[in-house]
């Protein structure tokens, strides 16, 4: 098989495993290990205070603890993915939606990702989406909130 057959078996898998809804406990442990250690989840047009970029599996595992908390019925309702001439590299274009936890607020956006898949890891994901949608569904203190307590999840600090 060649190394990017293996690798669209992993974008399968990844993506597969969320087909109904975001997985809990040990099922999102299971989850989280499509990450290589070093990966990095990039986040260009992410509005303030959300990361521009999430470094590193363990950061990344409290990132999306958080965020799929909050959005416990997350429903990606479409997925394209496309191969490209870099076997390493996806293209895919989803839309996902839900209801915020905490406020109950719609949350529908389309995402262009960019998935770099290397080893049978994920060690990049990058993706495009609307802020604006982001920053409506979340509002800007819930945003603080959950960032917060991902770097307070990794012992770290955020600056005001």
């Amino acid at each position: 098989m060649s190394t990017q057959a293996e690798n669209r078996k992993v974008v399968d898998g990844f993506w597969g495993d969320l087909e109904g809804g975001p997985p809990t406990g040990a099922e999102l442990e299971k989850w989280k290990s499509w990450f290589a250690d070093d990966a990095v989840w990039e986040m260009p047009f992410a509005p303030e205070p959300l990361a521009t970029s999430v470094p590193g599996a363990a950061l990344i595992g409290h990132f999306v603890d958080w965020f799929f908390e909050s959005v416990p019925d997350l429903a990606i309702d479409s997925l394209v993915v496309h191969d490209t001439t870099d076997p390493e590299l996806f293209i895919l274009e989803l839309h996902g939606k839900a209801t915020v936890k905490q406020n109950g607020n719609i949350y529908a956006n389309t995402y262009c990702t960019h998935m770099r898949i290397r080893d049978g890891k994920v060690i990049l994901m990058r993706e495009y989406f609307d802020p604006n949608v982001v920053e409506q569904a979340f509002g800007t203190e819930l945003i603080a909130e959950g960032m917060s307590k991902v770097m307070a999840a990794a012992g770290l600090e955020v600056s005001q």
